[in-house]
């Protein structure tokens, strides 16, 4: 077993991925900007990114960090906020589809490549000011560490309930387990899915054609999720109780993050079959471990 360790905003941002929104799991070539070009001193921890170019090249836009929230416009304009004085804002809104303003004052700007949910934007700017304000900027960051985690074995376990191998053939639902999976696959997934280092990875969905590697990858510290314009990361302690259901050919997870399978060898209901029992094996080992939503009830949804 290994030690798992989070905090309230890092969970929260978790919550609210979408495209173009990085937590944790933040390309290099994004990261690698970053500290310079958002002025970031070394001593703030980058906690989620939220990409506003068109070629996602990290120049411009939001950063979370331990400490507050930077940003930098497209005009290269660069501000800063503490937690401290942001948890005192009173309204955030937006005006001509772009400006976003903390009371009556622009800040930056959301526009420029970004596809993220304006709405969705606020309401976690929201929601962190209101935790804040309920409680505290130490609870916030509040390091927390737990001593019990999944481990590969039972995650291997689960997803061999699903897969359906046949040695001389391709895998006939699209779904590799273990060593089952070979290292030439292995490492275009890790090049595919940017991984900075070795995950762990138990099993592979393919979701597409055998030319593509879009997929969900199962890891030892969480699950992966990306095709064309669309890439997320959960820990198991985040996806436990995360929002997961089918609508036709598409699942839809977290934030209403829609995630195609209509080319999936795997049915889509036997996808969220399987995402369901990981899910539910998630809650058993992190049954009793404090969670974001259980300290503050975010919204109806989650």
């Amino acid at each position: 077993m290994q030690d798992v360790k989070f905090n309230y905003l890092t969970e929260l941002c978790l919550r609210y991925q979408q495209h173009d929104f990085y937590v944790k799991e933040i390309p290099l070539s994004i990261l690698s900007k970053v500290d310079k070009r958002f002025e970031i001193p070394q001593n703030e921890k980058i906690i989620a990114i939220l990409d506003c170019t068109i070629l996602g090249s990290g120049k411009a836009g939001v950063c979370f960090t331990d400490k507050g929230i930077r940003w930098r416009s497209i005009g290269n304009e660069v501000g800063s906020i503490e937690w401290i004085e942001f948890s005192g804002i009173n309204q955030f809104k937006v005006q001509n589809e772009v400006e976003i303003y903390f009371d009556q004052k622009k800040v930056f700007l959301l526009g420029g490549g970004s596809n993220y949910p304006i709405p969705l934007f606020i309401e976690l700017l929201t929601t962190l000011r209101d935790v804040l304000k309920q409680f505290s900027y130490e609870l916030l960051l509040k390091q927390h560490s737990i001593s019990s985690s999944v481990t590969y074995n039972e995650l291997k376990n689960i997803s061999t309930l699903f897969e359906k191998y046949e040695e001389a053939f391709e895998p006939n639902n699209g779904l590799l387990v273990d060593k089952h999976i070979s290292t030439e696959l292995k490492k275009k997934v890790i090049k595919y899915f940017d991984f900075h280092v070795n995950k762990g990875i138990v099993a592979f969905l393919r979701t597409f054609s055998l030319k593509k590697i879009d997929g969900i990858v199962i890891c030892e510290n969480g699950i992966y999720l990306k095709e064309a314009f669309i890439s997320f990361y959960y820990p198991w302690y985040v996806f436990r109780n995360l929002p997961l259901y089918l609508l036709e050919d598409e699942l839809v997870i977290g934030k209403d993050n829609v995630f195609h399978l209509t080319h999936s060898k795997m049915k889509g209901s036997e996808v969220l079959l399987f995402l369901k029992k990981l899910q539910k094996h998630a809650n058993s080992v992190y049954q009793g471990v404090p969670s974001v939503i259980d300290l503050y009830p975010i919204n109806s949804k989650s």
